[in-house]
C-alpha cells in the first residue's frame, strides 16, 4: 500500500510537471492559426483599473496610459477607488484629462466588485483591464485590439507580463517560473483554449462580459466560462504590460496564496468547468494544468510519508534522507531571507517551498470554507 502510494504520487507530479507541458508543446507545433482582424478602424476602448491604497504608482500608470501609441479619442480610462485610505484618489483628481473616469467607493468592496461598477459607465467597444502598478509597452492596446478576429470567435485577449526585478527582492524565481508558464500559455492558446487571462494586461469584448460574483476572480473565471460558450481566448505576447516583481517572499506568498484560493474556489462554484461531460477540453485542461498543479504539495507530501515508511530499503532511505536534505535547505533560505540576509544558493528552494506552502494554504482554505473578496496588493 506504501509503495503504491508513492509510486501514484510520483507519477502524478510527473504528469503535471512533463508529461502534459511536453504533450502540449507537442499539439501546438502541429497548428497553425491566423486571425483575421475585427476592425479596419481602431475602435473605442475603455481601460479599466481597480485602485487600494495605489499612490506610490497611479500617477505614473496614468501617464503611462495617457501617452499610449493609440487615438487619443479612441482611448479613456476607469479608475475605482476601492475605499483607499491614502491619497489615491487626490493624484487621480490632479489630472484634469477628460479621458479619466475617477469612481470612489466608500468601502472596501474587492477587487471583482469594483470592476463590476465600473463597466456600468464603459463606453469602448473593448475593455482592457489592468492593475495600477502594470505598464504598458507604447502599442500594447493596438496588439490587443488587432487580436480579435472578424469571425466573432476570438472573445479575450491575454497580452504579456514580465516581470522588472524589485531592487530589493530576495530572487528573481518567479520570473524564471513565469517564463516557463508564458511556453504554456502560447501553446494552449494556439490550440485554442488558453486557461484564463492575467489581470495584468488583457482585453474583452463588452458585449460579451457578464458580472461576475464578488467573491469570485475576474480574469480566470471569465475567459473560461466564455470558452465554454464557444469563444476563444488567445495569447498574444506582443501586448507587454511590465510589474516590478515583489519585494519578498512574504509578499509573493500572500499573493500566490490569495489567486490560488481563489481560482480554486472559483472552479468549486462553477464546478461545470471541471466535469469533462459539460466541458469536454477544457475540463482535461483544468485538471492537468491548475488543479493537479495546485495539489503540489499533496503530491510531495505523499511521497515523503511513503519513502519514510520505506526507508528500510536503502534506495528508499537515500530518497528520503534528500527531502529531508531539500526541505533543510528551503527553510535555511527562508530563514536567511526574513532576516534581511541574502540566502545565496538557497535561493531556489526557499522560492519553492514558499510557494508550495503557499498552495497548500489555499487549498486547506478552499476546504475549510473560507472566502477571498477584498484584496490587498503586495507591491
Amino acid at each position: 500500500m506504501i509503495l503504491l502510494l508513492l509510486g501514484f504520487c510520483t507519477l502524478m507530479l510527473t504528469y503535471v510537471f512533463l508529461i502534459y507541458p511536453a504533450a502540449i508543446l507537442l499539439l501546438s507545433s502541429l497548428v497553425r492559426r491566423k486571425i483575421n482582424p475585427r476592425w479596419d478602424e481602431p475602435p473605442l476602448v475603455t481601460m479599466i483599473l481597480a485602485a487600494l491604497n495605489e499612490a506610490p504608482a497611479i500617477a505614473q500608470k496614468i501617464e503611462n496610459t495617457l501617452n499610449l501609441n493609440y487615438p487619443q479619442d479612441k482611448l479613456d480610462i476607469i479608475i475605482v477607488d476601492d475605499g483607499s485610505t491614502d491619497n489615491t484618489a487626490d493624484i487621480v483628481n490632479g489630472f484634469e484629462s477628460p479621458r479619466i473616469t475617477l469612481i470612489r467607493l466608500d468601502r472596501q468592496s474587492g477587487k471583482t466588485a469594483a470592476l463590476n461598477r465600473a463597466i456600468e459607465q464603459a463606453k469602448g467597444e473593448v475593455l482592457v483591464f489592468t492593475d495600477a502598478n502594470a505598464m504598458f509597452g507604447l502599442d500594447a492596446i493596438s496588439h490587443l485590439v488587432s487580436s480579435f478576429d472578424i469571425e466573432g470567435k476570438v472573445g479575450v485577449v491575454c497580452g504579456e507580463l514580465n516581470y522588472q526585478q524589485h531592487p530589493q527582492a530576495v530572487s528573481d524565481e518567479e520570473s524564471r517560473y513565469w517564463n516557463l508558464e508564458i511556453l504554456l500559455k502560447k501553446a494552449e492558446s494556439n490550440i485554442g483554449t488558453l486557461l484564463g487571462a492575467n489581470g495584468s494586461i488583457y482585453a474583452l469584448r463588452k458585449d460579451l462580459y457578464k458580472p461576475l460574483r464578488e467573491d469570485l476572480i475576474s480574469d480566470f473565471l471569465t475567459p473560461l466560462l466564455l470558452s465554454r460558450e464557444g469563444f476563444r481566448t488567445v495569447y498574444q505576447p506582443k501586448a507587454v504590460s511590465v510589474e516590478i516583481s515583489t519585494k519578498n517572499l512574504l509578499s509573493e506568498f500572500r499573493r500566490k496564496k490569495r489567486i490560488i484560493q481563489r481560482g480554486l474556489y472559483g472552479l468549486l462554484v462553477h464546478n461545470e468547468l471541471l466535469n469533462p461531460l459539460a466541458s469536454g477540453w477544457l475540463a482535461f485542461q483544468l485538471w492537468s494544468h491548475k488543479v493537479f498543479r495546485w495539489l503540489t504539495p499533496i503530491w510531495l507530501l505523499g511521497i515523503f510519508i511513503s519513502s519514510w515508511g520505506l526507508r528500510g530499503n536503502i534506495c528508499f532511505g537515500i530518497l528520503f534522507v534528500l527531502q529531508i536534505i531539500g526541505y533543510s535547505a528551503s527553510l535555511t533560505g527562508i530563514a536567511l531571507s526574513a532576516s534581511g540576509r541574502q540566502p545565496g544558493v538557497l535561493r531556489l528552494p526557499a522560492y519553492a517551498l514558499m510557494a508550495l506552502v503557499a498552495a497548500l494554504c489555499g487549498v486547506v482554505g478552499v476546504l475549510m470554507g473560507q472566502k477571498v473578496v477584498t484584496w490587498n496588493p503586495q507591491r
